[in-house]
Order: C-alpha cells, then structure tokens, then sequence
C-alpha cells in the first residue's frame, strides 16, 4: 500500500473516527494500452452522520492532465466499492438511537481530494469539477502537517538524510540543510531562522552530536524560545543510540535534564524497527495539528 493511500485513510478516519474505510485501487490507461495513471477511491461509512463521504487519494494532482477524466467518470469510481459492503451499524454515543444500514445512508454532496502536491491551479481543479456539477474538498497533505526543522550533527549526516527522506515522504514539510541552504547565507543566521521560524524543531541525538558546541547552542535556542512562548513543545529529540539516556552531561545540566523528560525515539536506520520508528515519530508530528 503506498504512504499516500495509508495518509488518506488515516484524514478520513482522524475525520470520522466511528467510521470504516472502504477503498481500493483504479488504473486508467491511455490510448496505447499503457498506463497513464492510478488513484484511490474511498468512502467513509459515518454511521453518527448518517452520511457517506467519498474521497479520491491521487499523487501528483495535476501532474498528468487527469482531473477531466476523474470528474467524468465520478459515478463510476465510487458504485462498485460502494456496492462491496453492506454493514448495519449501532450509533454507541445514542444507544437508545435507532440502527442504520450503508444502504440507507446518504453521500455527501462533497468529494474530497487527497493529494500529496497540487500541481495545477486550484481554480482548474474546482472548475473542471464544477463542470460535472460535483463539489470538491482539495486537502494537500504538504499543508496538513507542521513544518518540521532537522536540526543534527555533522557526523550524523548519512542517517540525517535517511531521516529527512522517511519524514518527507510522509507528507511532512521539512527544512535539511543539505537539500534547503541558499549559497552564501551565513550560517549563524540561517540556524537561528531555522529554530525560530518553523513549528517543531527535530534534534538528531548521537554520541557524536550531542557535545558539538554549534548543537548545543540550537539547543539552547530551542529551549529559550519554548520559554517564550509559554512552555511550548516545539523541539522533538530523537536519538542514534543511548548515550542521551545515561552518559550525556554537558554543562549546563538542565539542559540534558529538559532532553531527557520527553518521549525520545530510537532510530536506528539500519534497524528491521525504523519504519515503524519513523511511523512513531510522524504520529508525535501530527497528533496536535
């Protein structure tokens, strides 16, 4: 299953957390009999709604002129899945309610659009769908989540980039170094924009890293602006190895304490366990945007 079509389901169900999923996968083809591209239709059963809401995962929206050809056959996406499952659901916060079964619930007037990048205009996208008389959520999951700066060691920059590519390809707006520094920007200013211009900021925690004094001092920085903003979280340690834990003691020993009282992950890029990691690392993420 791709990560876009898991994101999806994951919006629908953080959206309607009483309803199933159904999805699947269509292919369209071109003229030639080649592939051209694929989509994810769904439909969440609401059963405290009474509603069905249909949704379209697409990679790249736009990207391979497809809107026309999603909206004209619109009907078509959504009858067979919906036609797939009959469930009568119970409503568990009315039990005194009456049950209701997917054939007696109503869609939604609304199709939402999940993509990972809109690559046209929204104003083609609504127009072309208002063409065919169907109204459209587009939700952009590049918008969805925080921006994230990955703040890390320069010996740690191998598994740093393994990180930034995981995170990334979760839908999470990251700044990196590597792939985001302007030539010529100095580079005290650039750090200080770095973790005071972005909503989280991730500290790659190594026994190489932690006693460099350029991490220590975005460290400080870090915490500073937490206190600012009232007690803030806004910087997500995770670590390399255990060295955070136990044996780190710089200076100012407050600074390891505040390290260590929050939830730090283990990732191990080299690990059988750094999917799921990274999985636990993306729910930190999102769980309060």
């Amino acid at each position: 299953m791709t990560d876009l079509r898991k994101n999806a389901i994951a919006f629908l169900q953080k959206r309607f957390p009483s309803a199933p999923v159904l999805n699947n996968e269509i292919t369209f083809f071109s003229t030639d009999g080649s592939e051209s591209f694929k989509i994810w239709p769904m439909i969440a059963q609401d059963p405290l709604s009474g509603m069905k809401q249909r949704a379209i995962a697409i990679e790249q929206l736009g990207s391979k002129d497809e809107i026309y050809d999603i909206a004209l056959h619109m009907d078509k996406l959504f009858s067979d899945l919906d036609s797939s499952v009959y469930v009568k659901m119970g409503n568990s916060l009315k039990p005194a309610g009456n049950e209701i079964d997917t054939n007696q619930m109503i869609f939604s007037p609304r199709v939402i659009l999940y993509t990972n990048k809109i690559i046209t205009s929204m104003e083609n996208v609504f127009q072309t769908f208002n063409s065919v008389n169907t109204l459209i959520d587009l939700i952009d999951e590049s918008k969805i989540y925080k921006t994230l700066f990955v703040s890390y060691g320069g010996t740690d920059e191998i598994s740093a980039i393994k990180i930034n590519k995981k995170i990334k390809a979760k839908g999470i707006k990251t700044w990196f170094f590597p792939d985001d520094a302007n030539p010529g920007d100095k580079l005290h200013r650039m750090m200080h924009d770095g973790v005071n211009n972005h909503d989280r900021v991730l500290l790659i925690c190594s026994r190489e890293s932690l006693n460099r004094p350029g991490v220590l001092n975005e460290i400080e920085r870090i915490l500073e602006r937490e206190a600012r903003e009232g007690g803030s979280e806004i910087l997500i340690p995770v670590t390399l190895d255990d060295y955070v834990y136990t044996e780190w003691a710089p200076n100012r020993s407050d600074i390891a304490n505040q390290i260590r009282s929050r939830v730090i992950i283990k990732l191990e890029t080299e690990s059988d366990q750094f999917d799921n990691s990274i999985e636990k690392l993306v729910k930190i993420l999102t769980q309060n945007g």
